[in-house]
């Protein structure tokens, strides 16, 4: 018998540089080490470095290695650009235009054979990745549950609450929030900031990430089952 579709997660951030990619990458090593084949995606990545010929995306990379080199790191984030600017911007730049269609298809070459795929998307939830489309387009064109990484420190509440919010009016369900300290020196707000958010949500804070640490502590296969 042939394998069911794949679930797909979206890791989505509150803003730029909350450490949505370094959060998706250790829920993708834990899920494997859970027994789970996973696959990686990162549709388009802007900010690419040019090493001779070929544009690389870090963050794609992060993702591939965290895989195990599941698939091509080509098929893995089909879309690059040089320029540090949103994908549709940074497309512009270099003549060329966001190819729609293969946002929504290149998933397909990393879904083959495997239990889930981890997808992450460029910015936040509302941040544009084509002329057309935002995040949350394709997170609901791939039918994908959202993972929201937000940095815990003051601030967030307000943030996790609106991208909450907005995935709510484009009827995305949220498994849960995960808080990523982003440096070395937090702010007094860490110590509850998880607490309040819980307050005005039912969307669990399913872990609250120590700078730098090498495991997320979450039970990802627990909390994803129950959903």
């Amino acid at each position: 018998m042939g394998r069911s579709k794949p679930r797909v997660l979206f890791f989505t951030g509150t803003d730029t540089d909350v450490g949505k990619t370094y959060v998706a990458a250790l829920a993708v090593a834990e899920l494997r080490y859970s027994g789970l084949c996973v696959g990686v995606y990162k549709p388009v990545a802007s900010g690419c470095l040019l090493e001779g010929t070929d544009l690389i995306s870090d963050d794609a990379v992060q993702l591939w290695e965290a895989s195990g080199r599941l698939a091509p790191l080509t098929a893995v984030c089909p879309q690059r650009f040089q320029a540090p600017l949103a994908p549709p911007s940074a497309a512009k730049v270099a003549g060329k235009k966001i190819d729609e269609p293969l946002l929504l298809s290149g998933i397909d070459a990393v879904a083959a054979g495997v239990d889930m795929v981890v997808v992450e998307g460029a910015g936040g939830l509302m941040s544009p990745l084509s002329d057309d489309w935002l995040n949350g387009d394709l997170a609901k064109r791939l039918d994908a549950s959202l993972i929201v990484v937000a940095a815990n420190r003051l601030g967030v509440i307000h943030q996790v609450l609106a991208t909450i919010a907005a995935a709510a009016v484009m009827e995305l369900p949220v498994l849960g929030v995960v808080l990523n300290q982003t440096n070395a020196c937090s702010d007094a707000s860490v110590a509850d900031n998880a607490t309040l958010i819980s307050r005005f949500t039912d969307v669990p804070v399913l872990g609250e990430i120590a700078f730098q640490a090498t495991s997320s502590g979450i039970d990802w296969p627990g909390h994803i089952c129950r959903m």
